[in-house]
């Protein structure tokens, strides 16, 4: 006599204890299982500050903090040339009335270079020098909107928002001053595309800041050489 299953025997089947019991363990099984690949696979893309910061070069992390384009070659790389790098050592705009001393620091560390702010505008430590064809003399000092300030570098780079084409800014190195006219003013966020390093010609570019590894809006003033003088071109 041949045996024919019916749907009550199939019923009465699944639901017996015991094979509900297997069956709710099966699917248990499963969803730990699936949920620890889940996370493992989250985890694996998702990383966090520290190991970001282990990953990321200290030139990387800099260029991150400064909305500066990263680019692999430092500024040791970029003194292949015959030339002897001039460090800038003094900005002087007569238009707004700055003059500053410059500062050009040999750490990328960030909180160093913040600190650097403080007493002196600060060359970024992979932008060009002065005099260097195809680079960009990048310069970063405070502005502060408060009327009173202990340090009154906070202040530095207040009003160069207002320069305008074809202002006049020098840039000192010993008894050499270097002379650039405003090309472009602007205001960036840490959205708008990166500031480049390499550029053509010679560049020079001012930028605010409240810190380096802050994201606010900034104000950028880029200007083009124009000539070199072996005398002080601008009397403080």
């Amino acid at each position: 006599m041949k045996y024919t299953t019916t749907p009550d025997d199939i019923t009465r089947v699944l639901f017996q204890p015991k094979t509900l019991i297997r069956l709710f363990a099966a699917w248990l099984f499963v969803v730990v299982i699936g949920s620890g690949i889940a996370i493992s696979v989250t985890n694996m893309r998702m990383l966090s500050d520290a190991e970001v910061e282990t990953i990321l070069s200290e030139n990387e992390r800099l260029a991150e903090a400064a909305n500066v384009a990263y680019q692999h070659n430092t500024q040791e790389q970029l003194y292949t040339t015959d030339s002897i790098p001039v460090f800038p050592d003094r900005l002087m705009i007569p238009s707004i009335g700055t003059d500053l001393p410059i500062s050009n620091p040999q750490t990328r560390d960030i909180a160093a270079l913040d600190e650097a702010l403080k007493t002196a505008a600060v060359r970024y430590p992979d932008s060009a020098t002065l005099g260097q064809r195809g680079g960009n003399v990048l310069l970063f000092g405070h502005s502060s909107r408060l009327p009173v300030v202990r340090n009154q570098l906070y202040k530095a780079f207040n009003d160069i928002e207002t320069l305008t084409n074809g202002d006049v800014i020098y840039v000192q190195s010993g008894s050499e001053t270097y002379t650039y006219e405003v090309t472009n003013v602007y205001q960036a966020s840490a959205n708008d595309d990166k500031i480049a390093l390499a550029v053509d010609g010679h560049r020079l570019t001012l930028l605010t800041c409240d810190s380096f590894g802050a994201k606010t809006d900034r104000w950028v003033v880029e200007a083009e050489f124009i000539g070199k003088t072996s005398t002080t071109a601008y009397s403080r």
